[in-house]
């Protein structure tokens, strides 16, 4: 059975919390997925400070674990270290967003995500830029809700729902992304889709099915794309 690392990139989650989103990532793939967590680090990722020290203590992380498993994904939606990440390892390394942009653009002609804060917007536009789909994701929302305060409430569902249809309305927008891993571990998204009437790409499940793909099917990032670094010289880093 293909072996997934999922990669957390933040401090901010309880071990009970940790379990769920486990136990969640688990049932989505025919594989086994083991969340990793950083000893230290953000609380959570909402902002460009926050981006860059959660990419190291990624990058920990696959150095750590790269013999352990089959492939990675990079648990969180702003995609901290993951091209630093690639040039670490011969395993896929997986975006979480970048997965779920990619299966939304074969969904729809225009896409809308649906994130957390207007701090974190910037961040999404980056990604999607990166993915090269700023002509299919073109419009991005925000429910207004830190991320460590996200539960599953049915105020925050509600949030989702009337973004998600403004989005639709104003912006033509034909399918939606959830645009932060905490929102998606809600496990809304088939509630948002069925009262917005579009489809809604769980960037936690896409990004685990595509890891999952990936591995089964054997491939490995271009060494010309991702080129590995000096290990030696680079390993008090990794530390």
């Amino acid at each position: 059975m293909v072996q997934i690392a999922y990669l957390g990139s933040t401090t901010g989650h309880d071990e009970a919390e940790h379990e769920r989103r486990a136990a969640i990532s688990n049932d989505l793939v025919d594989a086994t997925v083991t969340h990793l967590a950083p000893e230290t680090g953000p609380i959570s990722v909402e902002s460009q400070v926050e981006t860059a020290f959660a990419a190291t203590e990624i990058c920990k992380l696959v150095a750590a674990h790269e013999h352990e498993v089959d492939a990675f994904l990079v648990g969180c939606f702003g995609e901290p270290g993951l091209e630093a990440a690639r040039e670490l390892t011969d395993k896929p390394v997986v975006g979480s967003a970048s997965a779920a942009f990619h299966v939304a653009a074969q969904l729809a002609d225009r896409v809308s995500c649906v994130t957390v804060l207007d701090a974190v917007v910037p961040l999404v536009r980056e990604r999607v830029r990166a993915c090269g789909l700023h002509d299919v994701v073109t419009d991005v929302r925000v429910v207004d809700a830190p991320i460590e305060e996200i539960g599953h409430d049915d105020s925050l569902v509600d949030d989702m729902v009337d973004a998600g249809r403004r989005a639709v309305e104003e912006a033509g927008a034909e399918a939606l992304v959830p645009g932060c891993m905490s929102l998606s571990y809600m496990r809304a998204n088939e509630e948002v889709a069925e009262r917005v009437g579009v489809p809604v790409v769980d960037p936690v499940a896409a990004g685990l099915e595509t890891a999952e793909l990936l591995a089964t099917q054997g491939f490995s990032s271009s060494a010309v794309t991702y080129q590995s670094p000096n290990r030696e010289k680079i390993a008090h880093l990794l530390e």
